[in-house]
C-alpha cells in the first residue's frame, strides 16, 4: 500500500517500510511530480515536468491546477479530446502508481490519498473515482493537515504537545488543531478555504506587475512570464530580493512588493485562522508549536502573517513539500498494521456540518422552506453518529423527500446539496404513537463518507441511504440577485437595507457558530423574521434590537465594533 499526496501544483508518492515513510523519486530523480497533462507537439501525451514545460511553451496544450475543480462540471479541451477534472487527477494518480512500482519492483493496487480537510463530499468522491480509474483501490481518504500531523506524530511519539497545521499549498489552505500525546494524535478542530494557496499569490504578483509597469505580455508568451514571476516568487522566500525578466529587461521584485500585491490574499489567512482555534476552544497562547505544510508556506509573508498573529517564530521540523506524503505513508502503515506504527492511535473530525432541509412556520399562515437543521456540528470527532427527530407538516400528508445538505450557511441554497431520500407512510392514523415523527440519523466515519438512516416512528419502517452522488456546485447568485433588486422607495420591510444587512449579518455569524450556541442565535433570528413579515414597525424594531444586541457581543468578542441600524 502506498501513500499519494495528490496536491493542486505537484504530487507525491511515499512508502512505509521499516526504515519508517519514504518519499519515491521518478526517473528524474525527483520526488516532485507537477500536477500537469499535455499534448506534444506529435500529439502524444506528457505528465509531470515534460507536462509543465510544454503548457510554459504553449498555454493551450493542457492543463494544470485541476484540482481545484475536482467535484464540479469543468471540462477542458486539448490534444483534440475533452477532459475533465477527474479524468486529469486519474492519470496524475496513475503516474504516482507507476513511479511506486518502479521503485517497489512490484505491482501497486491500494493507496491512500489525502485531501485538503475543507474537500466535501463531492470532492471527496470525485477523488476516489479518479483512483479506481486509475487502478488503485482507495484503502483510505486523509485529511491533509492529518497527514502532516502523522508524520510529525511518528518522528515525536514521545512528545505532548498542541500543534497548529499551517497548510498553504498550490490551490488550498487548511488549518488544522491536533494534539499528541502518548502515541495518539487527535484532532480537535479544522478549517480552510478550497481555493486560496500559492497559485493564487503567482497570479497576484504577474498583475501587480503589469500593472506597475504598464505592460502585460502577448498571449504566446503567457506561459512563460508566469514561470519567471512563479521563479522570482519562490527566490523571494530565501532572499529579500529577485529579479524577473520584463519586456527585454530586469526588473528587481521585493518581499515587500510581493506582499503589497498580495494583501488581500493574506488578509484571507486570519478568519481561517481564527475560526480553527475558536472551534477548538483554544488561544494562540496555548499552542506549542505551528507545523508548516505545504510549498506557500515557505513565502516570508507567512512566516510574518504567524509571527503577528499566533505569536510564535516558525521553525521547519519537516520538509513542508513532502510532510504530507509521508504522512500518508504512515496511515499506510498504520492500516496495514505495521508493528512500527502500532502505538499510534489517530482521530479526526467532520469538517462540514452535516444536516438536513426543514420548513418553518414563519407565521401569519405562510410556510418558509430551504433552513438548514444541523444534525452533526462540524469539527466533531469521528467516527460518530447522531440523530434528531422531525415531524410531517401536516396530518394527511404521506412522503417526504428529505434533503441532506453540509455547510455552515443558516439557508440551504448557500450549503452544498450532497444527497436525498424519499420517505413515505407518514400519513396519521387513528391510535397512532408519534404520527408524523421521523427520525433521521446520520453516521459519518473516519473516510468521510455519510450514511443516512430514516426511521418512521409510528411504524419503525427504515429507509437507508449512503452519500456517494455528485450533485451540483455551489452558487451565491440568488442573493447577489435580492441585493441588486432593493429599491429605495416602496419595499417591503424585508428589503430595506438594514434588514437585509441584518439578516446577512446573522448568517455570517452562523456560519462561525456550532452546537447551542447555534440555537441561540436561531431563537433571537426566527422572531425578527417573523415580525418583518408581519410589517409591523414596533414589531420589528423590538426584535431587532435583540438580535443586535446579540450579533454586537460576538463582534466585539472578535475586536470589532458593529453600529446600530435603523430597522425602519
Amino acid at each position: 500500500m502506498i501513500g499519494i499526496d495528490l496536491g493542486t501544483t505537484n504530487s507525491l508518492v511515499a512508502v512505509f517500510e521499516k526504515g519508517g515513510p519514504r518519499v519515491l523519486a521518478n526517473e528524474l530523480g525527483e520526488e516532485l511530480t507537477p500536477s500537469v497533462i499535455a499534448t506534444s507537439e506529435d500529439g502524444g501525451f506528457l505528465v509531470g515536468r515534460a507536462a509543465k514545460d510544454r503548457i510554459i511553451l504553449d498555454p493551450k496544450s493542457g492543463v494544470a491546477c485541476f484540482k481545484r475543480d475536482m467535484g464540479t462540471p469543468a471540462r477542458y479541451r486539448f490534444g483534440g479530446k475533452e477532459w475533465n477534472p477527474v479524468t486529469c487527477s486519474a492519470l496524475i494518480l496513475a503516474e504516482m502508481k507507476r513511479i511506486a512500482e518502479m521503485n517497489l519492483g512490484t505491482k501497486v493496487s491500494s493507496a491512500v490519498i489525502t485531501v485538503p480537510a475543507y474537500f466535501h463530499d463531492q470532492q471527496r468522491q470525485a477523488t476516489i473515482e479518479a483512483a479506481k480509474i486509475a487502478g488503485l483501490t482507495v484503502d483510505r481518504i486523509i485529511n491533509e493537515p492529518t497527514a502532516a500531523a502523522l508524520a510529525y506524530g511518528y518522528r515525536h511519539p514521545d512528545q505532548e504537545t498542541r500543534i497548529l497545521v499551517f497548510d498553504l499549498g498550490g490551490g488550498t489552505f487548511d488549518v488544522t488543531l491536533l494534539e499528541i500525546f502518548d502515541g495518539v494524535v487527535e484532532v480537535k478542530s479544522s478549517a480552510g478555504e478550497s481555493r486560496l494557496g500559492g497559485e493564487d499569490y503567482t497570479d497576484a504578483l504577474c498583475q501587480w506587475l503589469e500593472t506597475k509597469h504598464a505592460w502585460k505580455p502577448e498571449l504566446s508568451q503567457a506561459g512563460n512570464w508566469r514561470q519567471r514571476v512563479e521563479v522570482a516568487k519562490r527566490m523571494l522566500a530565501v532572499h529579500p530580493v529577485a529579479t524577473v525578466s520584463l519586456d527585454h529587461r530586469l526588473v528587481e521584485v521585493t518581499r515587500e512588493d510581493l506582499q503589497e500585491a498580495s494583501a488581500s490574499l493574506t488578509a484571507r489567512l486570519r478568519p481561517v485562522v481564527s475560526r480553527c482555534l475558536r472551534d477548538g476552544n483554544t488561544s494562540s497562547t496555548q499552542i506549542d508549536d505551528v507545523l508548516l505544510v505545504g510549498g506557500a508556506s515557505r513565502m516570508s509573508l507567512v512566516h510574518d502573517f504567524i509571527r503577528d498573529q499566533l505569536k510564535r517564530i516558525t521553525r521547519i521540523r519537516i520538509d513542508p513539500d513532502r510532510v504530507v506524503a509521508l504522512g500518508a505513508a504512515v496511515q499506510a502503515g498504520l492500516s496495514a498494521n505495521d508493528d512500527a506504527v502500532s502505538d499510534i492511535v489517530l482521530t479526526d473530525v467532520c469538517p462540514h456540518s452535516l444536516g438536513v432541509e426543514l420548513t418553518k412556520d414563519a407565521g401569519h399562515g405562510r410556510l418558509e422552506s430551504g433552513y438548514f437543521a444541523p444534525i452533526i456540528d462540524r469539527n466533531t470527532t469521528v467516527p460518530v453518529s447522531r440523530s434528531r427527530v422531525f415531524n410531517t407538516l401536516h396530518p394527511q400528508q404521506d412522503h417526504v423527500q428529505l434533503e441532506v445538505f453540509q455547510g455552515e450557511a443558516r439557508m440551504t441554497r448557500e450549503n452544498q446539496k450532497i444527497g436525498q431520500i424519499q420517505v413515505g407512510g407518514l400519513r396519521h392514523q387513528a391510535g397512532q404513537k408519534h404520527p408524523g415523527e421521523i427520525d433521521v440519523r446520520f453516521t459519518y466515519d473516519m473516510n468521510g463518507i455519510l450514511e443516512v438512516e430514516v426511521t418512521v416512528l409510528s411504524s419503525g419502517i427504515k429507509k437507508r441511504l449512503v452519500v456517494e452522488q455528485r450533485p451540483g456546485s455551489l452558487s451565491k447568485r440568488e442573493i447577489d440577485e435580492a441585493l441588486a433588486r432593493l429599491q429605495p422607495l416602496k419595499l417591503h420591510p424585508r428589503d430595506l437595507l438594514p434588514n437585509r444587512a441584518r439578516l446577512e449579518r446573522a448568517n455570517r455569524v452562523y456560519a462561525e457558530l456550532v452546537g447551542p450556541a447555534r440555537d441561540h442565535l436561531t431563537a433571537v433570528v426566527d422572531p425578527f423574521e417573523s415580525a418583518l413579515e408581519s410589517q409591523d414597525p414596533l414589531l420589528i424594531k423590538q426584535t431587532a434590537a435583540v438580535l443586535d444586541s446579540f450579533l454586537r457581543g460576538f463582534y466585539e468578542h472578535e475586536g470589532e465594533s458593529q453600529p446600530d441600524s435603523d430597522p425602519t
